[in-house]
């Protein structure tokens, strides 16, 4: 788990640091990508990519075989947040058989800008 201290207001680039990947170590999109972060134990904002047709909000973005970003404006969301990608097969896709799991999980926390989260 990462951990990261960042201003409100800042657009953070949250990005799969490693590859998804098989169990043999191969690159690999899964069939579906998933980018999810909470603020404050609130309810989870989640954006997904379908391997072949992508995220419909352009969040998630494919950068090269099995490596991924999206972009966060953090404005108005100061606290402790949580995030998590995870990666998976979908039997509607079929295309990813590798069981690929969640690559990175982390906790930032987002400080206003007068210090307070």
């Amino acid at each position: 788990m990462s951990n990261y201290v960042i201003w409100e207001g800042t657009v953070v680039r949250f990005l799969t640091t490693k590859p998804f990947a098989t169990f043999a170590g191969t690159a690999v999109d899964p069939d579906v990508v998933t980018f999810a972060y909470t603020v404050q134990h609130a309810e989870p904002v989640t954006y997904t990519y379908t391997n072949g047709t992508g995220d419909p909000t352009n969040t998630i973005v494919r950068d090269g075989t099995g490596l991924y970003h999206a972009d966060i404006d953090t404005t108005g969301l100061a606290g402790i947040w949580s995030y998590q990608w995870a990666g998976a097969p979908s039997a509607a896709v079929g295309h990813d058989t590798t069981k690929t799991k969640v690559v990175v999980e982390g906790t930032p926390l987002v400080i206003s800008a007068t210090g307070v989260a």
